[in-house]
């Protein structure tokens, strides 16, 4: 139960401080349900979701609030974790942007006042899907699976391999940093805390020849 509850603490702590310093618009807390870290509304949509359009995803993950926390530019993060024993078996983390620009036009404010939303006013910017996948248990078959990875923009193909299981603050610093991040790094959002969760190398010895991501 250590790593479990290390882990929930450690998406509580992201949550407190998005909140704190007003980048959490809408939120729910994390819970332990079972052997997985899930939060509050959670509902596993992902089946019947499997081939709609992406604004039709987004449409139905804000329509139920299913996820931990949403952004003031409409950027959704779901973190969930699998545990068995005292270690991760496995865990979905995503970051879903807005298909559109309508929280822009309903409160144009919070971006003329703001640097870090700037690149969402530009029109050429696609929205990427950023999900970080990892499976313990995943075996080489005709398509190889690393077992840590991460697709972007839902390209069936697209599996980057990762060296190990991704913390929830790396994951969230990842997209803050590469995708909010302003030239002179005024961001109030600032939180030092360290991963509760140390996680050992766990890599096949295919994608170690691969270009691949460190964490």
């Amino acid at each position: 139960m250590k790593i479990m509850n290390q882990l929930k603490g450690e998406i509580q702590g992201i949550t407190l401080e998005l909140i704190k310093c007003g980048l959490a618009m809408e939120f729910n807390m994390p819970i332990i349900q079972k052997n997985e870290i899930l939060w509050e509304k959670h509902t596993d949509i992902s089946r019947y979701l499997k081939n709609y359009k992406y604004p039709d995803i987004y449409k139905e993950i804000n329509n139920l609030k299913n996820y931990n926390f949403m952004l003031p530019d409409g950027g959704i993060f779901q973190l969930m974790y699998r545990i068995e024993g005292n270690e991760v078996a496995s865990h979905r983390l995503a970051y879903y942007p807005s298909p559109d620009f309508e929280m822009y036009q309903n409160d144009p404010s919070i971006y003329e006042e703001d640097e870090i939303y700037g690149d969402i006013l530009n029109r050429s910017v696609l929205p990427v899907i950023i999900r970080a996948d990892y499976n313990k248990d995943d075996v080489i078959s005709k398509v190889h699976h690393p077992y840590s990875h991460i697709t972007l923009g839902e390209y069936k193909n697209c599996r980057i391999p990762v060296n190990k299981p991704i913390s929830p603050l790396s994951f969230v610093n990842f997209v803050l940093e590469h995708f909010y991040a302003v030239p002179t790094q005024m961001w109030e959002y600032n939180y030092t805390q360290k991963a509760q969760v140390k996680f050992k190398e766990h890599i096949h010895n295919r994608d170690m020849e691969r270009s691949r991501f460190q964490f």
